[in-house]
């Protein structure tokens, strides 16, 4: 893993910031075009920087709570990309990635992703989220119709 310079990153910073501004005040669009362009100050390969799975990771939790499952699943595919270049904490991206799926209805895919998170890290990966991801994880079969 490469480390940016600060002048670039403090500039991916501060667009971040911007756009999560943007966000908090409702002006969505405006929010996501910065967010793009902080993404695309990220040398090439993109894969090979940290902190672009951070920047991908602030925009899919925005996409979450608008509920923009189509936007989301574009930025957790960047995570996943450079978390499989960089082998980080897979249980981060399993649970982003439980979380989609439960969240789009595909509750056997969110099991399977949730139960690696899970293995890796346990169950404080639900610490702080939504009470129905934990629901769900301990009483599946509420969810998961045969």
């Amino acid at each position: 893993m490469a480390v940016l310079d600060k002048k670039l990153q403090d500039e991916i910073d501060s667009l971040t910031e911007q756009a999560y501004e943007k966000f908090l005040n409702n002006e969505i669009e405006q929010s996501f075009k910065l967010y793009e362009q902080a993404w695309n100050l990220y040398p090439e390969p993109k894969e090979n920087w940290n902190e672009a799975f951070n920047t991908a990771r602030y925009i899919v939790d925005d996409c979450f709570k608008i509920r923009d499952f189509e936007r989301a699943k574009k930025w957790l595919n960047n995570m996943i990309m450079v978390n499989n270049n960089l082998h980080l904490d897979d249980e981060d991206l399993n649970f982003y990635l439980g979380r989609y799926y439960f969240e789009t209805g595909d509750y056997v895919k969110a099991k399977e992703e949730w139960d690696d998170a899970v293995s890796e890290a346990g169950y404080r990966v639900f610490e702080g989220e939504d009470p129905r991801y934990i629901d769900f994880y301990r009483h599946p079969e509420k969810y998961i119709k045969n």
